[in-house]
């Protein structure tokens, strides 16, 4: 009896302990590499390939229609892109949806969502290692990941009005 306690709590230590320094292990290796390149179709048939905005902020949102925090955040992003995009800020709505792109449309239409909105295939959301949502990145002029933020609060909110603000001033 004693040792499987003693067995059980071992394993859950080590969990907990792996639990903890994956995602930091993660971040650390992502932030400041090269963002993955990748050339997808918005909604509406353009073409956007990350890599020819280089020279911009890009700021890569990665988010599903059913997603409660994802909705929240979407005002917060609408007008940061307001704000930044002629100080070379671009914004590039990643939707995870299956199925329909017409749900994602209405959603998009319904929200008033003037930056370009893409359908992200599995292949570029196992690329920047995205596990759950909403997943934003931070990408300077060079192309360089800068940040990477889970999920969304006032916090993160005040974190990514702070970045771009800075990010859009630096000289490349």
């Amino acid at each position: 009896m004693k040792q499987s306690v003693l067995r059980s709590l071992i394993i859950l230590s080590l969990c907990l302990v792996w639990g903890f320094l994956l995602p930091c292990c993660a971040k650390k290796e992502k932030e400041g590499g090269l963002a993955p390149d990748f050339t997808l179709k918005t909604l509406d048939g353009k073409e956007i390939t990350l890599s020819q905005l280089k020279g911009k902020v890009v700021l890569l949102d990665f988010w599903a229609t059913w997603c409660g925090p994802c909705k929240k955040s979407i005002p917060h992003l609408i007008q940061l892109y307001k704000n930044y995009r002629e100080s070379g800020f671009e914004l590039v709505g990643m939707n995870i949806d299956k199925g329909d792109g017409e749900v994602v449309r209405r959603f998009v239409a319904s929200m008033d969502i003037p930056y370009p909105v893409v359908t992200a295939p599995e292949d570029v959301v196992r690329s920047y290692r995205v596990t759950g949502i909403p997943a934003t990145f931070l990408i300077d002029k060079e192309g360089k990941i800068r940040e990477r933020m889970a999920g969304f609060n006032s916090a993160i909110a005040r974190q990514l009005t702070t970045q771009v603000a800075n990010l859009t001033s630096e000289k490349p």
